[in-house]
């Protein structure tokens, strides 16, 4: 599940009834007039599945043969999300009906399945799916963020990278790949 504070004019953009009637119901509850300024949102999400083991294991077998467009609408479906208001000491929250999805979680959802389609297509080295996921956008996710949380070393095969260098140029490298291709030249 993830919590996300939100800016009352995206919530006033992606619902503007359901931002009224909150401020209405508010209105009465508190007895006050609204100092719009002062409330605080949040989205919280997260991504529900069957819990039929058949019916998950076959959705995930087809999920890693998708490619990005498609596999994006296979998570935005997969997405619940829950508004949350707060005004002083009162608060609402309220499941959003099952597909209304707001620009802000759209766009966090893309970024999540760009990493989880990148690191599938690497363990499984599927050049078709690395081809369809587009890049990363740095104002949402950070690379080096995402770097640091899996640092690891890598087990690189000379000969597939030199592969790769045929079949598609020394830019098609990662920059791993290139530090891997420079530490094993210096070693020769």
């Amino acid at each position: 599940m993830f919590i996300i504070p939100v800016l009352r004019e995206d919530v006033k953009n992606d619902m503007p009834d359901v931002y009224q009637q909150w401020l209405d119901v508010i209105k009465i509850m508190t007895k006050t007039e609204i100092n719009e300024e002062k409330l605080q949102l949040c989205y919280s999400c997260g991504f529900f599945v069957s819990k039929n083991a058949e019916k998950l294991t076959d959705m995930y077998e087809k999920s890693l043969k998708m490619l990005y467009p498609e596999r994006l609408e296979l998570e935005l479906s997969k997405v619940r999300v829950v508004l949350a208001m707060k005004y002083g000491d009162f608060s609402m929250t309220n499941k959003l009906e099952k597909g209304t999805l707001p620009k802000t979680i759209k766009t966090i959802v893309s970024e999540i399945t760009k990493v989880k389609m990148t690191i599938e297509a690497e363990l499984h080295n599927d050049e078709d799916i690395k081809d369809s996921i587009p890049e990363l956008d740095p104002s949402v996710i950070s690379v080096d963020v995402i770097k640091d949380a899996v640092k690891g070393d890598h087990n690189y095969d000379l000969d597939d990278i030199l592969d790769k260098i045929s079949n598609k140029g020394l830019d098609s490298l990662s920059s791993e790949e290139k530090e891997f291709l420079d530490k094993k030249s210096k070693n020769i």
